[in-house]
């Protein structure tokens, strides 16, 4: 099993790597890094001046973009920094998300062309809840044993003594 900081490492390093098997602990590892992230800009973003009116505006029905532009006006500049950053981390993460997710697939011996059919799938509006949370009870799921079509068994430690 990898450790905390060892799954974020490989995490990064494979960024743009679909090949391969991800163990359980590198999917879930990197899950509460990301939640630690957000939380603590979230944090961030909740103590700062006009952080509330922003968020009713936002939510609100309102077309108005003058609106909008008040609150982001009236958001203090933690607040603003916040959001920033939130939208640098998603952005940044969304493709090695994607890669993780594929790795993940390949450990249960299936195609990582199902992370596209679950992407698609979670944009239904009714079901699309259900097919999240699918999604995350199919990772919590451990992988193959031994080796399969996509690479070696990524818990065994194979080595050669001799």
């Amino acid at each position: 099993m990898l450790d905390f900081g060892e799954a974020v490492r490989r995490y990064y390093t494979n960024y743009f790597n679909p090949q391969g098997r991800s163990q359980r602990s590198a999917y879930w590892w990197v899950f509460l890094y990301q939640i630690i992230i957000y939380t603590v800009l979230a944090i961030v973003f909740f103590m700062a001046d006009g952080a509330m009116n922003f968020l009713d505006v936002m939510i609100s029905e309102t077309d108005s973009a003058e609106e909008v532009e008040a609150a982001l006006a009236s958001l203090g500049v933690s607040g603003k920094a916040a959001i920033f950053f939130i939208i640098i981390f998603a952005v940044s993460n969304f493709l090695p998300d994607i890669m993780l997710q594929i790795r993940r697939f390949h450990d249960l011996n299936q195609t990582g062309w199902l992370v596209l059919a679950f992407r698609f799938a979670g944009l239904l509006p009714l079901v699309g809840s259900f097919i999240g949370l699918a999604n995350l009870v199919w990772f919590c799921i451990p992988g193959t044993v031994g080796g399969n079509r996509y690479g070696p068994d990524p818990l065994r430690q194979e080595t050669d003594i001799f």
